[in-house]
């Protein structure tokens, strides 16, 4: 039984019924997540403001042109004479401002590169948590396959061992620890069912869908080798190629372009426009007229003032942030190593345990059929086989899970081997 029911843990899962959807890959899962899930849209959409805002403020390098249509009234003493209307174009330029203009400017391309790299970290965030989601769908569905299979075990034990008692070849309390195993088995059997449920309700909502009715994933056909490289290369790897440093750098470019733009509001500036307009219909004259001089807010309230604090503190956050992100990043990798390299060894151990396991549940059989053994020695035996079948389970899930972990907080998702 336990060496039929371990082939039935890593098994393919089979294929999806008539009229039933096909099951699903962890590729297609992460397909679907990134055109459902809110996070990434709003990340999108955020991208997409972020570029418009840089599109407005690059506006005030260029000419502003535009048609007005006036009307004339003209009269002597009260007495209208003459209307007239008239349409001329007009041209704008703001030539200088003190680098008001520039700072905002820089200000807007930081904040595009901040939401980018956003964007990034959000993308990498989701394809973690559907990979972690689609990991825990295959752990509940083959460890619900062990409860099941061991269930089956204590059924046909206990019918067994029942005929030998009416054949009067055992004793009638021989089937009272097998009945007892065998409603812990079914129990275990329950929790697992309802695992397997909760954990394809999670793995739906992680892909921004609702809970439907068919949803199935499909197996993954071996655990891929990994060469766990020194955590300093893992370390080193995560502050060039985590998307949340760049969006913490741009973060603070972003802060010090708006402390220069308040700190240029704080004090007279220079300012230099010009201006032509040019009759089109009704209005046969032109005009044009340059203007220089200085702006100096002797007084609005204390909004200036209030806008440059307000510029500090944004700048003195953004910096203690990229500090913190730097930290967390090294405390992240190391969690993510640690776990990678204990699951490895966990799912060696596994495999040793599944095999001596096995072993002595075959000796125990053979030592029943040869009546050197009694039912509870079989129970034991049966026992410790789904024992370690179910860490084998988990062990190899852990390593999935421990992998993807890794990639995720190094910030490079698709292979720690490069592929």
């Amino acid at each position: 039984m336990p060496i039929g029911l371990w082939i039935a843990v890593l098994s393919p899962v089979r294929a999806a019924d008539a009229g039933q959807p096909a099951p699903l890959s962890l590729q297609d899962c992460i397909n679907v997540a990134l055109k459902n899930q809110a996070d990434v849209i709003v990340a999108r959409n955020n991208v997409t403001i972020a570029k418009a805002r840089s599109t407005d403020a690059k506006g005030a390098y260029f000419p502003q042109l535009s048609l007005q249509n006036n009307a004339f009234r003209i009269g002597s003493q009260g007495v209208l004479s003459q209307q007239r209307t008239g349409t001329a174009l007009t041209v704008m330029q703001s030539v200088y401002d003190g680098g008001l203009r520039e700072a905002l400017v820089r200000g807007a391309r930081y904040g595009v590169l901040e939401t980018e790299s956003g964007l990034a970290r959000t993308v990498q965030t989701l394809v973690f948590s559907v990979t972690q989601a689609y990991y825990e769908v295959l752990r509940s569905k083959h460890l619900a396959e062990v409860a099941s299979a061991s269930v089956k075990y204590n059924e046909g034990l206990r019918d067994m061992v029942q005929t030998r008692v009416e054949l009067g070849a055992a004793a009638e309390v021989d089937v009272l620890p097998i009945e007892a195993q065998l409603a812990n088995a079914q129990v275990d059997l329950l929790a697992a069912g309802n695992s397997v449920r909760t954990a394809t309700i999670q793995l739906q909502n992680a892909m921004g869908l609702s809970p439907r009715p068919g949803f199935d994933v499909q197996e993954i056909e071996s655990v891929p080798a990994v060469n766990v490289q020194p955590l300093e290369s893992y370390l080193s790897i995560a502050m060039e190629s985590r998307p949340d440093v760049a969006q913490a750098a741009a973060g603070i470019g972003a802060a010090k372009a708006s402390v220069r733009s308040a700190r240029i509001s704080l004090y007279p500036r220079p300012a230099i426009s010009g201006q032509y307009q040019a009759g089109i219909a009704g209005v046969h004259s032109s005009s044009s007229q340059m203007v220089g001089g200085f702006v100096f807010d002797i007084f609005n309230g204390g909004s200036n003032r209030a806008a440059y604090k307000q510029a500090q503190a944004s700048r003195a956050n953004a910096e203690e942030q990229s500090e913190q992100v730097a930290k967390d990043i090294q405390a992240q990798v190391q969690q993510a190593y640690l776990n990678l390299t204990n699951a490895k060894e966990r799912l060696s151990a596994s495999e040793v345990g599944l095999t001596a396991a096995q072993k002595n549940y075959d000796v125990q059989s053979t030592k029943y059929k040869q009546g050197l053994a009694i039912p509870l020695d079989l129970l034991n035996a049966e026992l410790q086989v789904v024992t370690a079948q179910t860490n084998a389970v988990q062990a190899r899930y852990d390593y999935h899970i421990a992998m993807a972990q890794l990639e995720y907080a190094i910030g490079k998702q698709g292979g720690l081997n490069g592929n």
